[in-house]
């Protein structure tokens, strides 16, 4: 990490690196090489020679040739490579910077971001959105020690599928600088960790708050009783048939559906299930994934009316169930929802 004196008074910039910063492996012939010189210095020091040298010259040599070996080494160790770019944040904004500089977020504006994982926790994603447009961050646990240094980041982490993950090492950030990204926005912004700006497919805006998720010009209020359930259901089109996931919400005269194809790799379902397992009785993460294994469950059913559905990104299928799971829940009845009386009537 690198903290430099920003240009506005009394502001600090954090620049973190994007991409692996390791050093390549030495080559092979360096390692042998130095072993060579390493068994050279201990036969000059221990070995019987025919000549007369002074003690202290054979433990010169010795020293030398130990000294030689560890400039062999170091000189042909590869050198760690630059990052493939830099993620800025200063008093404006946060800034991705690589051939060119691309503005994230500014503080001014709203923005939210959502964090996203694999079921192992070892693959994340910043998805960080707007009401002009949604961008991501890879991010990708190292070590153990660098997984315990993001507390906040694998806490807020809801699964996703890995093929949903758009991973780029090249350009991810490490848990722990990705855990310092995070307490920026806390600082600067800290409700855009309860805020997801998104829009269905006829662009029409949905835009989750702490208390609220607004689907163009409907509220449904987060503090207040409402109803809502988890199905899928089979999508027919005229030569092929998808599986789609769906989330009924309904909350006084407010009723819609949020629907999104299910991820291609069902495999991913059963990686869920086996991290949970992995994980034990306890810990934040074991917790985490049981309630999104939880949330996944679904029943299957018929599809939505067209009428009720709202297209979403995927990705943001599970976090928005997180949202309506924490509200006050009304008992549910859905021999009452207009949904059902659609499927009684079809």
């Amino acid at each position: 990490m690198d903290v430099q004196r920003g240009s506005r008074a009394g502001s600090e910039a954090l620049r973190l690196p994007l991409g692996p910063r390791a050093a390549p492996d030495p080559p092979r012939s360096s390692a042998w090489l130095s072993v060579a010189l390493v068994v050279a210095a201990i036969a000059a020091a221990v070995a019987p020679c025919p000549f007369d040298v002074p003690t202290w010259a054979r433990a010169a040599l010795a020293v030398g040739l130990l000294l030689l070996a560890a400039l062999v080494q170091h000189a042909l160790r590869g050198r760690a490579p630059p990052p493939r770019g830099w993620l800025l944040v200063d008093g404006a904004g946060i800034h991705r910077v690589e051939r060119a500089r691309t503005a994230l977020v500014d503080w001014t504006a709203p923005f939210g971001v959502t964090v996203l994982a694999s079921a192992d926790r070892a693959t994340l994603l910043l998805a960080i959105t707007s009401p002009e447009a949604t961008r991501y961050l890879s991010v990708r646990v190292r070590h153990a020690e660098d997984a315990a240094s993001a507390p906040t980041l694998i806490d807020r982490a809801t699964t996703a599928a890995d093929s949903d993950l758009r991973a780029q090492d090249e350009t991810a950030l490490t848990a722990a600088d990705a855990e310092r990204l995070l307490a920026e926005v806390v600082r600067r912004a800290p409700e855009a960790l309860d805020r997801a700006f998104l829009s269905d497919l006829a662009g029409e805006p949905i835009v989750l708050e702490r208390g609220e998720l607004r689907v163009g010009p409907r509220r449904i209020d987060l503090a207040a009783p409402l109803e809502w359930r988890a199905t899928f259901f089979q999508e027919l089109g005229a030569y092929t048939a998808s599986v789609c996931q769906a989330t009924w919400v309904r909350q006084a005269d407010v009723e819609l559906v949020l629907v999104a194809p299910m991820p291609g790799d069902g495999v991913w379902l059963n990686e869920v299930d086996a991290a949970v397992r992995a994980a034990g009785a306890g810990g934040a993460v074991q917790r985490s994934v049981a309630r999104d294994l939880r949330l996944m469950q679904a029943a299957a059913g018929d599809p939505p009316p067209r009428e009720l559905r709202r297209a979403i990104d995927r990705l943001f299928m599970l976090p928005l169930r997180r949202a309506l799971d924490r509200a006050p829940q009304m008992p549910r009845v859905p021999s009452s929802s207009s949904w059902t009386r659609h499927e009684r009537r079809a």
